[in-house]
Order: C-alpha cells, then structure tokens, then sequence
C-alpha cells in the first residue's frame, strides 16, 4: 500500500509506488479492514490523518489524495470496545458507513445474483444459455447461505463445470447440503 525505495530490502531493485499513490486522486478499496494488524492500522491510520505516506526505506513522505473505501464483516466499533481494532481509526473509516446485511436476509436477490453469475461464468466458461430449472431455484432460495455471495458464486460456478451448454442445471447440478 505504501510502496519502498530501491534498496530498502533484499529484491528492492528499484522504487515501486504503493496503491495509496496509484490511487493518488482517485478511490483505494481496503477489503477485509477488520482483519489488519495493529501496526498496519496505525499506518493506515497515519496515511488517512495526515494524506500522505512513506514508502518502506524512504526518508520523506508522499502527499495523497485518496478516498479509502473500507469493507468488513466484522462490527468494527465492538471491537474498538475490546481493543481488537483502533477506535481512532474507526472514526476515520466509519465516515459514511453503508451496512449491507448478508444473503440469508435478502432471500429475494439470491436468484438475480445466480442469474447474474450464470451469465456472467456462463460467457466466461463458453457455456451460454444455461438456466435454472424451477427445483433448483427453489434449492438456492431456501438454502442459508453461510458464506454469502461468494459461497453462491462458487455454486454457481460448480454447478456450470457440470453442465453443457444451454442446459437447464438441476438440483442433481448443486452440492448436497
């Protein structure tokens, strides 16, 4: 994120800009915020305070203007409250928090997003024209999904390695749950 001069460690052979100046201007998505070390969220909450950085073995900071979109599964203000997070940090981050609640509790978007994923894998795949049989719709509504959108992802994907293309998939296509 923050980029190092040439010679800073072994394999530094020559400078490399971190994301924090690639995004200069623009947008940094930190994905997984919640999962950071200590010393990573104290930089990272230096690079926000002051809008600048420094790269690793460098001797000058690197203005900034970036906006950090941040995402987490984690409550991050309860683990402010236990110490597992920098509540200072939080502040930062928490400008304009969005929660997104996850799939179990939005059953009506799992068939457009397995739709989606369908088309999306299906063209990726060569395997256009793969539909949903009305028994697997049914299968994927009434499924709880654990793992949210990425464990349907992964479904549809399995399901589209089984399957030619234009079948309809079944539920003989999904994983046994």
């Amino acid at each position: 994120l923050f980029g190092h001069v040439r010679g800073s460690f072994t394999g530094a052979d020559r400078d490399k800009r971190g994301l924090f100046e690639v995004a200069d201007g623009g947008t940094l998505f930190l994905d997984e915020v919640g999962e950071t070390s200590a010393p990573f969220q104290a930089k990272l909450l230096r690079a926000l305070q002051e809008r600048e950085v420094r790269p690793v073995g460098g001797s000058r900071s690197r203005a900034v203007d970036v906006r950090v979109i941040a995402a987490t599964n984690r409550d991050l203000w309860r683990e402010g409250e236990v110490g597992a997070f920098r509540t200072d940090l939080y502040f930062r981050l928490a400008v304009f928090p969005i929660h997104i609640p996850p799939l179990r509790e939005r059953a009506g978007d799992v068939l457009r997003l397995a739709h989606h994923f369908l088309d999306a894998h299906g063209r990726a795949e060569h395997k256009p024209g793969v539909q949903l049989a009305p028994e697997a719709a049914h299968l994927l509504e009434a499924h709880a999904w654990p793992g949210n959108v990425r464990e349907l992802e992964n479904e549809i994907q399995r399901a589209l390695a089984l399957a030619e293309p234009g079948e309809t998939l079944g539920p003989e296509h999904f994983s046994d749950r």
